[in-house]
C-alpha cells in the first residue's frame, strides 16, 4: 500500500520525467523517447490518429512532424499501485507539410512502473472546441 508520502514522490518523479519527454518531442532525441516510452504503448492523437512507439518516434526524427511548442497546464496526477495517471490541458504548435497548426487539448497520460523504471504507456488526447 503506497503512503501519502510515496505517492507525492512518484508524483514528482513522473512529472520530471514528463518534461523530459516533452523537451524529447521538441528536439527530436529518438534516445529519449526510446527509454521513456514503453514498447506497447498507446499513442492516439486528436485526429484519431493512433501511432506505436516506432512510428511515433519516426514521424519526429524524419522530420515529417515537428513539434514547435508544448505547453502543459492545469495537470493533475493520480499515483495508483504500479501507474501514474497525468490529465491536464495542452496546446501544441505542431508543423505538418509545412504548415504549423495550433492545436488546444484536453490530455490524458499514463505511466507505469516497469522493470526499466517508469514508462509512458498511453497517450490520448481530444480537442477543446473554440468558444
Amino acid at each position: 500500500m503506497l503512503t501519502e508520502r510515496d505517492k507525492k514522490e512518484i508524483e514528482q518523479q513522473v512529472l520530471r520525467l514528463e518534461d523530459e519527454r516533452t523537451k524529447a518531442v521538441l528536439a527530436g532525441d529518438a534516445a529519449t523517447l526510446e527509454r521513456l516510452m514503453s514498447d506497447d504503448i498507446v499513442y492516439t492523437h486528436s485526429s484519431a490518429r493512433i501511432d506505436t512507439k516506432k512510428s511515433f518516434i519516426a514521424s519526429i526524427t524524419s522530420g515529417t512532424v515537428k513539434y514547435r511548442r508544448i505547453h502543459r497546464r492545469d495537470i493533475a496526477v493520480s499515483v495508483r499501485e504500479g501507474f501514474a495517471f497525468l490529465t491536464g490541458g495542452i496546446e501544441i504548435d505542431v508543423e505538418t507539410g509545412g504548415s504549423v497548426r495550433p492545436l488546444v487539448l484536453r490530455y490524458s497520460n499514463v505511466w507505469e512502473a516497469t522493470p526499466k523504471g517508469w514508462q509512458q504507456v498511453l497517450w490520448q488526447t481530444t480537442p477543446i472546441p473554440p468558444k
